[in-house]
């Protein structure tokens, strides 16, 4: 059974107070902040915390982001959890915008996918929207998705069909396509978007031309840092990466603490 942080418990006394401050060690664009605040009222709501930093900041190497006061005990209690917290959401943050800059002339939009950590989803999804990206479904229930695994021996266009029919609550419906001719069976149905798996961008370039312009365009499979920029001149409204979430680096911060 966990007895809490047992260390800092034999060694720091508790009358014991400290001085603190986060640190970035590298250029980014920050997210966590509201999340970092809440971990530390959690330790110990007597604890001041000032920052005039918000989500979306862009900050610098060795940039003070947040500077606490309180009880030493409560500080080294929180510093890791703090820490992984905002270095999670900065990374993906940073990196989204990395890449929503590339293409930012192309008028696309980077999009996240599904592949986020059980329990993790809403906060990685939020730094995505930080770093100048757009959101996947947040579940399953949200919008209807019609995959490669549910076209497995079925005919694409009698399956959409029946679908659009019973699609009551009229829910955003995408499909995915690998190819023209499965296109061509869907095109002129009443889809709201069309995801190209793993097709080339020459090839979405010269789908897109035969789609009615109402409906959006994805794409999706395969895409870096060094090709989006060429699934972006195909003119493809936004391009989702499951690296955004499911393979981020995470952001360094250190947190430096003074006795007072």
């Amino acid at each position: 059974m966990p007895y809490g942080d047992i260390t800092t418990q034999l060694i720091v006394s508790k009358k014991q107070n400290a001085k603190a401050c986060i640190v970035s060690k590298a250029k980014g664009i920050l997210c966590g902040i509201h999340v970092a605040k809440l971990v530390l009222s959690q330790i110990d709501k007597k604890l001041k915390i000032y920052t005039k930093l918000k989500d979306g900041s862009r900050i610098k190497k060795n940039q003070i982001i947040l500077k606490i006061a309180g009880k030493k005990k409560s500080i080294l209690k929180a510093e890791r959890t703090v820490l992984n917290f905002l270095g999670l959401m900065t990374g993906i943050a940073t990196k989204t915008h990395h890449l929503s800059s590339k293409i930012k002339k192309f008028k696309t939009k980077v999009c996240c996918t599904r592949k986020t950590i059980p329990n993790l989803r809403n906060i990685q999804k939020y730094a995505v929207i930080i770093g100048g990206g757009v959101n996947n479904r947040m579940n399953l229930s949200e919008e209807i998705f019609i995959k490669d695994n549910h076209l497995a021996g079925e005919d694409i266009s009698s399956l959409v069909k029946t679908v659009i029919k019973k699609n009551k609550f009229k829910k955003i419906i995408t499909v995915e396509v690998d190819n023209l001719k499965q296109l061509n069976l869907v095109k002129k149905l009443k889809i709201n978007r069309v995801l190209f798996d793993n097709m080339k961008p020459s090839n979405i370039k010269k789908a897109i031309k035969l789609l009615p312009k109402n409906i959006q365009t994805e794409a999706s499979g395969n895409i870096n840092e060094q090709n989006i920029t060429q699934y972006a001149k195909s003119g493809v409204h936004r391009i989702s990466m499951g690296a955004l979430t499911h393979t981020i680096s995470n952001f360094d911060f250190s947190l430096e603490l003074n006795n007072n």
